[in-house]
């Protein structure tokens, strides 16, 4: 265990991602590192299987009627995942807006515009 007094050692491309970073993701840059991304499909794997432990040491007191069908819950939320994949397109096309919705230019006014004028700039 290291020291907390003691400096860490980072490489420099280590260096390079910590500066470049936003303050608030430093703490998670470590989410990036290859060996992290290979190995988190234990994480949901192994949340699966503590729910089925405690499914059968606390079973529900008043099952559903569709519990006596074995997988009656990966059924049911195929069909509901499958349902919003399936509403995605009907819902792009009735919430989405053309390209030009919010008009082309800057603000009005010139002393808030994001344009580049012919006047003076306030830097």
């Amino acid at each position: 265990m290291t020291d907390k007094n003691e400096p860490e050692t980072l490489s420099r491309k280590e260096l390079e991602e910590r500066q470049n970073a936003h303050p608030f993701a430093v703490p998670f840059l470590w989410l990036g590192n290859q060996k992290v991304i290979d190995n988190f499909i234990w994480l949901p794997v192994l949340g699966m299987i503590a729910m089925i432990a405690l499914g059968i040491v606390f079973p529900q007191a008043k099952p559903a009627p569709w519990d006596a069908i074995p997988g009656s819950w990966a059924l049911i939320g195929f069909v509901a995942y499958s349902f919003i994949v399936l509403c995605a397109k009907p819902l792009t096309a009735l919430l989405s807006r053309d390209e030009t919705y919010y008009g082309e230019g800057g603000l009005p006014d010139p002393e808030y515009s994001t344009e580049h004028s012919s006047g003076d700039h306030h830097d």
